[in-house]
């Protein structure tokens, strides 16, 4: 595999970060080559929310964004999550304040990964979670996700680098594996 490089998200990649955001959660807009709409776009804009471009990683081959990664402190998390989901409430199907809080004090939370579909199953993903842990013990943070339990081959990679379950998340109106990595 060609080296993989990462940088820091810019405003710019705002559009990037928010397809990234929803693929992560089920919706498979970089199989279909769709963005998100305005206002989710808007949210990773924003330096505020927990999707802003200020959280996320872009990681890349040969000069292109292949995959992305939105990650943060747990620290204050509540307050954030309320002020990224306010806005765009009535736009959802589901009850974001009714959600568990997928992160606490003391976590780094990995929120949201994925890599472009022609990308994948070479390594990118390794290479984002492994930012991900460093990024977590650089700062003396526990590393936390969410895996969705019928995703078999994120388990496995989550597994291989040292997650373990550690109880469960109902998020985004469907139940989710909590894994930390001590």
């Amino acid at each position: 595999m060609d080296e993989v490089t990462h940088r820091q998200a810019s405003i710019a990649d705002a559009p990037f970060v928010a397809q990234v955001m929803m693929e992560a959660v089920g919706f498979d807009f970089m199989e279909r080559g769709q963005m998100p709409d305005d206002g989710i776009v808007d949210t990773c804009r924003r330096d505020d929310t927990l999707y802003s471009y200020r959280n996320a990683t872009i990681f890349e081959l040969d000069g292109k964004s292949v995959g992305a990664l939105i990650s943060y402190s747990g620290n204050g998390y509540h307050e954030v999550k309320v002020r990224t989901f306010a806005p765009i409430m009535h736009r959802l199907d589901f009850d974001p304040m009714a959600m568990d809080d997928e992160t606490r004090e003391g976590e780094y939370y990995l929120d949201s990964a994925a890599v472009l579909p022609e990308y994948r199953g070479r390594g990118v993903g390794r290479h984002i979670i492994k930012h991900g842990i460093s990024i977590a013990r650089s700062k003396g943070l526990l590393p936390v996700l969410a895996c969705d339990p019928d995703n078999k081959g994120a388990y496995k990679l989550y597994t291989s680098l040292g997650f373990r379950e550690d109880g469960n998340l109902h998020i985004f109106g469907e139940d989710y594996l909590r894994m930390t990595c001590k």
